[in-house]
């Protein structure tokens, strides 16, 4: 199963052709949203990237209009946090700008999580997630935290 589709790293690009071939083979494909690119303003200084993606099961669902968002790691100010994908339904005219890690030339790391723009490039709320991918419980996974 194919985990994360748009990696921008050399060894993601290589897994995701391999994951292409995969899905392929089987005949099925994930309905992706349209994609854009994010502003420079949604860049965050990081210090270091992500952590390889975490498995996930594609839960089965029907309708034509939703789509299919990929699990990523999301910066949370001192460290990244799982963000589970699941089939959402974007609102008219949004685009979605995976997330992205971008390597400056002084040496400094940038990280934009995944976001929903308007096609004036205006940050929209996230869609509401219909069905979420199921992901095994680990100890950065907020939805699995219990407050106290």
């Amino acid at each position: 199963m194919c985990l994360q589709r748009r990696v921008p790293s050399a060894i993601g690009q290589a897994g995701a052709i391999l994951c292409g071939g995969f899905v392929s083979a089987c005949g099925a494909s994930l309905p992706p949203p349209e994609l854009t690119t994010h502003p420079p303003r949604s860049y965050v200084e990081v210090p270091y990237p992500p952590p390889a993606a975490l498995a996930e099961v594609v839960p089965r669902f029907e309708d034509d209009r939703a789509v299919w968002l990929d699990g990523y790691w999301a910066w949370r100010g001192r460290k990244y946090v799982w963000l589970r994908g699941g089939w959402v339904l974007p609102a008219p005219g949004a685009r979605y700008a995976p997330w992205r890690v971008v390597y400056r030339s002084d040496g400094m790391l940038l990280f934009a999580q995944g976001s929903w723009y308007d096609e004036r490039g205006r940050r929209l709320r996230d869609p509401e997630t219909l069905v979420p991918a199921r992901t095994p419980t680990n100890e950065v996974t907020p939805e699995d935290r219990v407050s106290h």
